[in-house]
């Protein structure tokens, strides 16, 4: 996505007015030289975001030029076994950015250290529950995300705004992209009613409301203009090549769709709700950690290049290429009228649902189990309430063995 460059200037400047975090504090030209050293980090991201994240890490070292940073790219899929395995040799990287779910783990086997000296005051409390455990956090949040409806405006005028204007839409002919999978559909659960924390604030399957919203989705399904699909890549091709007016979509898909179908023709708004409900899609983060097995020197040099990495500026310059695909991870006030992407991702980020990092563990007995069951309903081979109770049963049996 290209913009006039300073257009851009002007609206991200008004956009990030409101903005609370603070900038790494200015150095004197001696100081700077005093910092040196190198920095190897990790990470699995690649074309636009990591040309950006490249562009960050030279803007450091040209105001830094004493320290050097060697930026490798290692495969989503390989990254978290690669870094478990260089740390128990006492290697690795020293800064690894990733996303929350690993951090669990990481702790589990002493490889990531507890971080003190950081400044979260100003940080999202969602954002911080993705790298805060049992009192403790381990990760610094660049950003927050979460899933939206996106829509083609050649192809829409006004987009539903409930489940039921919906599907009355894809019976006028308005042909929809569901991102078919237990999880990317958890977002109805809220819908119909569902709790996702009881009384305690523990993360809770609502297996009643799940019920209700696989009911829905199975005779959804039947109308021909519902497209069901559990791969990301098709529903991204086709949107993007104008079959779909509308794709549920994750916001880090934003830039492309925009990209593709022209800035001013990708609509996004909130995923429909029905009467008091509104949706409820998962929330998750992108974090910073660090290497237990690098040296008191290293970890405090790494600690700095974060803190320049998540100030204003260096987030100025990310959504100037990715504007409305994230939510800095600290807090923000947003004009909705300048920026519209940014404003409905700000306020689904409301209703989303921030799973803690020490219920991890049983949420992820639940979304195995449910990801079991969600095609074998949705294909009519077992109920929506036969699969609820088993998903509840299992969830209950595997958190009361110790």
């Amino acid at each position: 996505m290209r913009y006039r460059f300073l257009q851009l200037i002007v609206l991200v400047l008004i956009f990030l007015t409101g903005c609370s975090g603070k900038d790494s504090d200015i150095l004197s030209e001696s100081q700077q030289e005093s910092i040196q050293g190198q920095i190897l980090v990790w990470h699995s991201f690649d074309g636009k975001i990591e040309e950006m994240i490249q562009q960050s890490f030279n803007d450091y070292m040209q105001l830094y030029p004493n320290v050097r940073i060697v930026n490798e790219y290692i495969p989503a899929d390989q990254l978290e076994q690669e870094f478990r395995q260089q740390v128990n040799r006492g290697l690795g990287p020293d800064f690894l950015l990733t996303t929350s779910g690993v951090i669990p783990s990481l702790i589990q086997d002493n490889l990531i250290p507890v971080i003190n000296d950081f400044d979260f005051s100003s940080y999202l409390p969602t954002a911080m529950s993705h790298v805060r455990y049992q009192g403790k956090i381990y990760g610094i949040p660049t950003s927050v995300m979460t899933q939206a409806l996106c829509y083609n405006k050649k192809k829409v005028k006004s987009p539903p705004k409930t489940l039921t204007e919906l599907l009355q839409q894809a019976k006028a002919g308005y042909s929809v992209g569901i991102w078919s999978t237990f999880i990317t559909t958890f977002w109805g659960v809220q819908v119909f009613g569902g709790k996702s924390f009881n009384t305690q604030g523990d993360f809770v399957f609502d297996q009643k409301s799940w019920a209700k919203w696989m009911e829905w989705l199975k005779n959804a399904q039947a109308e021909p203009n519902m497209i069901f699909t559990d791969s990301i890549d098709v529903l991204q091709e086709a949107f993007t090549n104008n079959r779909l007016a509308y794709v549920f979509c994750d916001s880090s898909q934003f830039t492309d769709y925009s990209q593709a179908l022209g800035k001013d023709n990708l609509g996004v708004t909130l995923l429909p709700g029905e009467g008091n409900n509104p949706a409820g899609p998962i929330l998750y983060s992108r974090i910073i950690l660090f290497n237990r097995m690098s040296s008191p020197e290293q970890q405090k040099l790494s600690l700095q290049l974060a803190q320049f990495f998540t100030n204003r500026e260096q987030i100025r310059k990310r959504l100037m290429i990715l504007r409305g695909s994230f939510i800095p991870a600290y807090q923000v006030n947003v004009n909705s009228r300048l920026f519209p992407l940014e404003a409905i991702l700000v306020q689904q980020a409301k209703t989303a649902i921030a799973i803690p990092l020490d219920q991890v563990k049983s949420a992820r007995v639940w979304v195995k189990e449910g990801n079991s069951l969600y095609p074998q309903v949705l294909a009519g081979n077992i109920t929506p309430e036969e699969a609820a109770q088993s998903i509840a049963e299992t969830v209950n049996q595997k958190l009361s063995q110790p």
